[in-house]
């Protein structure tokens, strides 16, 4: 179990932690996990776009570049 996973068992709600698992398991290059992940996020968070988590700026631009493009491999929209 990764710190994704423990965090979200405490703030089920809580849609960057998703997003956060959703981008581990696609770097790790589990996609269907991903995409589990992905779907579940937009359960929690139903107008979820890439686009709205980037201008968020919760970390540096390059490493939040990074994660929306691990999102966008999972398909989740822009």
């Amino acid at each position: 179990m990764n710190y994704s996973t423990l965090a979200i068992q405490v703030a089920p709600g809580f849609s960057v932690l998703y997003a956060s698992l959703v981008a581990a398991y696609v770097n790790l290059d589990r996609l269907d996990a991903a995409r589990a992940a992905a779907s579940r996020l937009l359960e929690v968070a139903p107008g979820w776009t890439n686009s709205a988590f980037v201008r968020m700026s919760v970390v540096r631009p390059e490493l939040m570049e990074m994660l929306a493009s691990a999102l966008r491999k999972a398909g989740l929209p822009e």
